[in-house]
C-alpha cells in the first residue's frame, strides 16, 4: 500500500485529489474570464441581430454581426486579459500553496519524512499545480469552443490563433508559476513570499523606468531606445499583456500602428527560462535546510544582495518621486530617506524584531555611498554620453526629428548637413547659459553600418543652422521619406479604402469635400507629387488635403496632412475637376475685421497685448494677400511646418500677431510664407510703447488706433 500511493502516479493522484481547491478555483476563474464573457456577448449580439433585422439594411446588419464575431474571437484569442489574469493568481496561489508546507516546521517534518525523494516531492507537487490549472483551463475552453459553434458564431474560431493562444498561455502560466514555486522556495514565511514575489514581478519595470529617468535627468543628449525599452521585457507579467497568441504589440514598433511582431523567439526564451527556473528551484528545495522554516529568507547568503537591490532601487525610486512632488532640491533628501526607510524595513523583516532598525549601520553607509557614487558618475558622464559623436566617415545613414528606421537620409549632402548640425549643438552646448541665442530640441539619428544610435541635441536658431535646416527639409530625399504625400498608399490596404478630405480658407477647420474614388485619388496625389518636387520655397498655400483611409470596421485611419499651393496649378485644376473645390483668396470684401495684436512691455515681469484694428481697405489687402490663415494649416508647431517644407516669415516670432475676426465671432490667426511679411503695415499701426517681445501671454488689452 505504502509503496502504491508513493509511486509518481499515486503521489500525483493524492495530491491533486487533496488540491480540490486548486481545480474550483481554474474552474470559477476560466468560467468568469471567458465562457462569461463569450456568452454574454452572443447572447447580446443575437438579440440585437433580431432587431436589426426588422430595422436596418442588411449592409449595416452584416457589418454589426462582424463586429460581434470579432468581439468573440478577441475573448477565445490570445489578447483575452481576463484570461491573462487568472492565469497570474493560478500560478500564484498553486506555487505559494502547494509549497507552503516549507513554511511550518512540523509540515516539513512531515513530508520529508515520507520514503520518497525531495526530488520526487518536488515535482510531484509542481505537477499538482500545472495539472489542476490547465485542466480548468482546457476543460473551459473545450465548453465555450462547443457553445461558440452551437450559438452560430462559428466564424469566430479560428483555429490556428486559438492554438497560438494556449501555447503562449501555458508557457507564461508554467514560467509565472516557476518564479512563484522559486519564491516560496527561498523564503520561509508565505506573507515574505508574497511581498517578495510582487518584487519579484514588478521591480525590473520600475528598474526601467528609473534608468530611463536617471538619464534624462543628468544627460543632456539622452534618448530612450529600443534596446533600454526592451528592460523592462525582463518582467513577464509586464509582457505578458502586450502577447496575442504567437505575435506580440512591441512598445516601439506597433502602438498606434496595429502593426505585431512574430513572438516566437520570445516565448521560445520564456520557456527556456521556466525550464531554467524550475530547475534552480528544484536543485534549491533539495538543499534547503528544514529548520529555516519560519525564517525570512531560507538562505542566509541571499539576505545581502536583495536588500542591496532592494535599498539601491527604492533610494533611486524616492528621489524621483521627491522631485517631481517637490523640486530639484529634494531629489537628493529623497534619495537618502528611501534608501535609509527600506533598510530598516528589510532589517525588520529579516530579524523579525522592530530592534533591528539600528542594525548595520556600516551596510547602510556603504549602500548610501554606492548609490551616490552611481548617481554623481551619470552625472558627471565618467561613460561619455553627451561628449560622444560618431565619425563623419562611419555614417551610412541620419535623421532628424525621426526615428524611423525606414526613413533614414543616406544622401551624402543630407549627412554632412545632419553632422553639421551636430557638431553646431556640441560647440555651442556650454554656452547655452550665457548667450542670448534662442535654442531648439532636434532629434539626432546616426546609422553607422547595422548599428543605430540617437541623441537629443539643442540647436541655436542662427542663420548657418536654418540654412543647413533648410538644405535637409527641401531636399527631394526628406521629401520623399518623410512627407505623408509621398509615403501615402493610394490603393486599398489594410488600413481600409483611401479617402481624401479638401480644406480651404472658406472652410476653416470643416472638410468643404471628400474624395473616395481611388483612380481619381491616384491622379491627383501623383500630379502632387510632381509638382511639390519643383515648386518654389516661398510658394503661398491655397489648399490643405488631409489624408486619410477608411475602414469599414475602424473608421478613419489619419495619415497626415498634404498642402497644395499656388503654384500646383495641374494639382489644382484636377482637383476642381473632380470634386468642384477651388482656392478660396482671402479678401477685404469679406465681413468681418482684420486685427493686429502687439506685447507691450510694462514692466520687467509684466506685459499686456494691444489689439488694434485695421480697417483702410488697402492695408487690410496688404495683410491679407498672402495670408495662410492657421486653421488651413492644421499645425500650430512650427517645426512640423518647417520640417513639411512650409516655412513660416521669422517676424512672427516677435510677439505681433494678425488675425481675422469673422462675422461671427471667430477669430482665425494669420502666417505668412517667408520672405512675404507685410511689416510696412504692421509698423505703420504698431502703438507707441510696444516693441518685439517674444512671449507666451494670450490676454487681450483692447486699444483705440
Amino acid at each position: 500500500m505504502t509503496s502504491r500511493n508513493c509511486s509518481s502516479k499515486g503521489m500525483l493522484r493524492d495530491s491533486t485529489r487533496r488540491s480540490l481547491w486548486a481545480f474550483v478555483l481554474s474552474g470559477v476563474g476560466f468560467f468568469l474570464s471567458m465562457l462569461l464573457p463569450v456568452l454574454m456577448t452572443m447572447q447580446h449580439a443575437l438579440e440585437q441581430r433580431a432587431i436589426e433585422l426588422q430595422s436596418l439594411e442588411q449592409i449595416y446588419v452584416e457589418r454589426h454581426w462582424k463586429i460581434a464575431l470579432e468581439q468573440v474571437a478577441e475573448f477565445i484569442g490570445g489578447y483575452n486579459p481576463f484570461i491573462k489574469i487568472t492565469f497570474i493568481v493560478m500560478a500564484v496561489s498553486c506555487g505559494v500553496a502547494l509549497f507552503a508546507y516549507l513554511h511550518a516546521r512540523q509540515k516539513v517534518d512531515f513530508y520529508h519524512s515520507l520514503p520518497v525523494t525531495r526530488t520526487k516531492l518536488f515535482f510531484n507537487n509542481f505537477a499538482t499545480g500545472v495539472v489542476c490549472t490547465l485542466t480548468g483551463y482546457l476543460v473551459m475552453y473545450g465548453i465555450t469552443l462547443a457553445c461558440v459553434y452551437a450559438m452560430g458564431f462559428g466564424a469566430a474560431v479560428n483555429w490556428g490563433e486559438i492554438g497560438g493562444a494556449v501555447i503562449s498561455n501555458v508557457i507564461l502560466f508554467l514560467l509565472l508559476y516557476a518564479l512563484s514555486v522559486l519564491t516560496t522556495v527561498l523564503c520561509g514565511n508565505t506573507v515574505i513570499t508574497l511581498l517578495l514575489l510582487v518584487w519579484v514581478h514588478l521591480s525590473p519595470a520600475l528598474v526601467r523606468l528609473l534608468f530611463s529617468g536617471l538619464c534624462g535627468k543628468f544627460l543632456d543628449t539622452f534618448v530612450e531606445t529600443g534596446a533600454m525599452n526592451g528592460l523592462g521585457y525582463a518582467s513577464p507579467v509586464v509582457h505578458y499583456f502586450l502577447l496575442d497568441g504567437m505575435t506580440y504589440h512591441d512598445m516601439l514598433i506597433s502602438v498606434g500602428t496595429g502593426e505585431k511582431v512574430s513572438a516566437l523567439p520570445l516565448l521560445a526564451g520564456y520557456l527556456l527560462a521556466a525550464v531554467l527556473v524550475t530547475a534552480l528551484a528544484c536543485w534549491l528545495f533539495r538543499i534547503r535546510k528544514s529548520e529555516r522554516s519560519g525564517m525570512a529568507l531560507a538562505f542566509e547568503p541571499l539576505k545581502l544582495p536583495v536588500k542591496v537591490y532592494m535599498c539601491l532601487t527604492a533610494g533611486a525610486a524616492f528621489g524621483m518621486l521627491f522631485e517631481l512632488i517637490a523640486g530639484d532640491f529634494w531629489f537628493w533628501p529623497g534619495l537618502v530617506i528611501g534608501t535609509v526607510l527600506f533598510h530598516w524595513i528589510v532589517e525588520i523583516i529579516y530579524a523579525m524584531d522592530f530592534h533591528a532598525i539600528f542594525r548595520k549601520p556600516v551596510q547602510l553607509a556603504a549602500i548610501l555611498a554606492v548609490l551616490a557614487c552611481g548617481i554623481l558618475l551619470l552625472k558627471v558622464d565618467v561613460f561619455g554620453y553627451d561628449r560622444w559623436m560618431p565619425a563623419r566617415e562611419e555614417l551610412t545613414g541620419v535623421n532628424l526629428d525621426s526615428a524611423n528606421a525606414d526613413a533614414l537620409l543616406t544622401d551624402e549632402a543630407n549627412i554632412d548637413a545632419v553632422y553639421r548640425l551636430a557638431e553646431i549643438a556640441r560647440q555651442t552646448d556650454s554656452e547655452r547659459g550665457e548667450t542670448a541665442m534662442s535654442f531648439r530640441s532636434y532629434l539626432f539619428t546616426f546609422e553607422r553600418g547595422s548599428r543605430i544610435t540617437m541623441r537629443r541635441y539643442m540647436l541655436p536658431e542662427t542663420g548657418e543652422t536654418a540654412e543647413l535646416l533648410n538644405t535637409i527639409y527641401r531636399s527631394e530625399e526628406y521629401r520623399q521619406k518623410h512627407w505623408p504625400l509621398f509615403r501615402y498608399e493610394t490603393g486599398e490596404t489594410k488600413n481600409g479604402a483611401p479617402l481624401l478630405g479638401f480644406y480651404t480658407n472658406a472652410s476653416g477647420y470643416s472638410c468643404e469635400y471628400e474624395l473616395r474614388d481611388a483612380a481619381k485619388i491616384e491622379q491627383i496625389v501623383q500630379t502632387l507629387r510632381e509638382e511639390a518636387l519643383t515648386r518654389a520655397q516661398d510658394s503661398t498655400i491655397v489648399m490643405r488635403i488631409e489624408l486619410n483611409h477608411e475602414h469599414e470596421d475602424r473608421g478613419y485611419q489619419f495619415e497626415g496632412n498634404v498642402y497644395v499651393t499656388e503654384q500646383d496649378v495641374k494639382t489644382l485644376a484636377l482637383i476642381e475637376q473632380f470634386t468642384g473645390v477651388r482656392p478660396q483668396p482671402l479678401t477685404a470684401d469679406m465681413p468681418g475685421m482684420t486685427q493686429i495684436t502687439y506685447y507691450k512691455q510694462l514692466d520687467a515681469d509684466n506685459g499686456e497685448w494691444v489689439t488694434v484694428e485695421v480697417t483702410n481697405k488697402a492695408d487690410v489687402e496688404a495683410l491679407l494677400k498672402d495670408a495662410q490663415p492657421y486653421d488651413l494649416l492644421d499645425a500650430g508647431v512650427y517645426e512640423m511646418l518647417e520640417s513639411n517644407g512650409i516655412l513660416i516669415a521669422e517676424e512672427q516670432t516677435e510677439g505681433i500677431n494678425v488675425s481675422v475676426v469673422t462675422s461671427d465671432g471667430e477669430e482665425r490667426g494669420l502666417y505668412y510664407p517667408q520672405g512675404k511679411y507685410p511689416a510696412a503695415v504692421v509698423q505703420k499701426y504698431r502703438p507707441e510703447g510696444t516693441a518685439p517681445a517674444a512671449t507666451d501671454g494670450t490676454v487681450f488689452a483692447e486699444a483705440a488706433a
